[in-house]
């Protein structure tokens, strides 16, 4: 966990005083307002009843966390409901109303829950581009009514509202990003609740936001300026700040409300908060420009940067199309940019394509086919490449990630094939797939460690699961629906007075 983070609950100290049922309800997706796939009920994964009882506790999953946290403090967790999603375009309505409905069905079988644990992101947006993560929160207000304390637990990149703290008793969002610490912060609001409801905390909850959006490659929590703003608001805090998050916000949110969040949580003294809320956020504000990528480069300029290096595997991140940050994953950018190169260089890369994956399923293992690669989810920013290729593997089924940031985290990419052409191995899977986590390439037979090349779509994840190599990753400036080339993206309702999209503010 990143050095800023304060929590007075860290030690443990908290336990619920009897014996009482606290419920644990996850709901959680993150939106880009740029992305051409809309999200569905279908998108998610939902636990089984059956499933809700199978803990895992070291799972680096909030749901896991708390509900052992509530266990090792003496109360009964109750799993209500577990449903995640990969990362996409806004919610669908009717999609939203089934996920309120269900977290509606979840609470009213429930009649003597003293506590509730919502897990959200904070990033998930309706089709209108308004927060459908509060559209979950207020039904489980309404569901409980004003007297049940509700802890919620957030994602870094949340945009968060003063609505948030309306509805909600505590909130606390991940300290570290990348995100190393999310069954912590599962434990973390457990404590908080546990504060709560034993009367040792009396929540003050103060939220200050300032208009800006940054790439997540400088909102490092542990180096850079990021790291560097919070540990310098955070040091000699005023005794009675319990907790402190930021929230700078996915940054492909197109909403009025979006913005940097510094959220901080005191016991019964609300002026400590205000003073620390507001420095965070005048910080960030004067330092703005120091948010910047050092380590661009086009698609040619990185293959020549990785042939030149002694590091193995050297990692080329197409952050722009991550799934993680709601892309489709389908550019051939770097397939193109390394023919075109004639690199020797053993390369992995990810890409998307379900109508590939029906014309390797119509072959067999070994054949040498022909294929346009690329493009079938999103055209504005690329073309298709055609090439040959060999069918060396073919699968499908779950697999569970392993990395730093997401293990335990049951997950899915579809039928997919390993192919290759020279010394290039792509995978090509039927739905997005978790390119920054070892385990997506062990489950499609590729050691991570065999190659000299590794093309993940991820924005940071793949720091923690390839820190030796992290250090010397190039990030892509191409275009795409999660790029950073914000000033060059269809904002609409946050154009006008928001850093960097603002021309009037440069």
């Amino acid at each position: 966990m990143g050095s800023w983070a304060i929590s007075k609950d860290s030690n443990r100290a908290a336990r619920f005083e009897r014996n009482q049922k606290i419920g644990v309800l996850s709901v959680v997706q993150e939106s880009n307002s740029f992305s051409l796939q809309k999200t569905s009920i279908g998108n998610f994964t939902i636990a089984s009843p059956d499933e809700l009882l199978i803990r895992t506790p070291d799972a680096n999953l909030e749901f896991e966390g708390a509900l052992d946290e509530i266990s090792r403090c003496g109360s009964e967790g109750i799993p209500l409901c577990d449903a995640f999603a990969l990362p996409s375009g806004p919610i669908e309505s009717s999609s939203l109303s089934q996920l309120v409905g269900l977290v509606q069905d979840c609470l009213n079988q429930q009649t003597s829950l003293a506590g509730l644990v919502l897990c959200l992101h904070g990033a998930m947006l309706d089709e209108d581009g308004n927060s459908a993560d509060l559209a979950i929160l207020r039904m489980a207000r309404e569901c409980l009514g004003d007297s049940i304390p509700i802890a919620v637990s957030l994602d870094l990149h949340a945009n968060i509202s003063s609505e948030f703290l309306d509805l909600a008793t505590v909130i606390s969002g991940y300290k570290t990003n990348p995100h190393i610490d999310r069954n912590e912060t599962g434990r973390r609001v457990v404590q908080l609740l546990a504060g709560v409801l034993s009367g040792q905390l009396k929540p003050v909850m103060q939220l200050e936001k300032c208009p800006t959006i940054f790439a997540d490659e400088t909102l490092n929590t542990s180096t850079g300026v990021f790291a560097d703003i919070l540990k310098d608001c955070t040091a000699n805090l005023h005794s009675s700040i319990v907790d402190v998050s930021v929230f700078p916000c996915q940054p492909w949110i197109d909403s009025p409300t979006v913005g940097f969040g510094s959220l901080c949580i005191a016991n019964g003294d609300r002026q400590p908060a205000i003073d620390l809320t507001t420095k965070m956020v005048q910080e960030v504000w004067r330092r703005k420009r120091e948010f910047k990528i050092t380590n661009l480069a086009t698609p040619t300029e990185a293959i020549r940067i990785a042939e030149q290096s002694n590091i193995r595997p050297f990692i080329i991140t197409e952050a722009s199309d991550a799934p993680t940050a709601g892309a489709a994953g389908d550019s051939p950018v770097m397939i193109a940019a390394i023919l075109d190169s004639a690199s020797a260089l053993v390369t992995y890369i990810p890409i998307t394509d379900a109508i590939a994956i029906d014309e390797c399923f119509n072959n067999q293992v070994g054949a040498q086919i022909n294929l346009n690669l690329g493009c079938t989810l999103d055209q504005r920013w690329s073309r298709p490449v055609s090439l040959s290729v060999k069918i060396d593997f073919l699968g499908e089924g779950d697999y569970v990630l392993s990395g730093v940031g997401y293990s335990g985290l049951k997950v899915n990419m579809g039928r997919f094939a390993v192919v290759s052409h020279n010394s290039m191995k792509i995978l090509i899977t039927e739905v997005p797939c978790w390119s920054a986590d070892p385990a997506t390439w062990n489950h499609a037979k590729l050691n991570p460690a065999d190659a000299q090349l590794i093309v993940v779509r991820s924005c940071s994840d793949f720091r923690a699961n390839f820190p030796n190599s992290s250090a010397t990753s190039i990030t892509l400036d191409v275009l795409g629906s999660a790029s950073t080339r914000f000033t060059e993206l269809p904002y609409e309702k946050c154009r006008i007075g928001t850093w960097p999209i603002d021309p009037t503010l440069r």
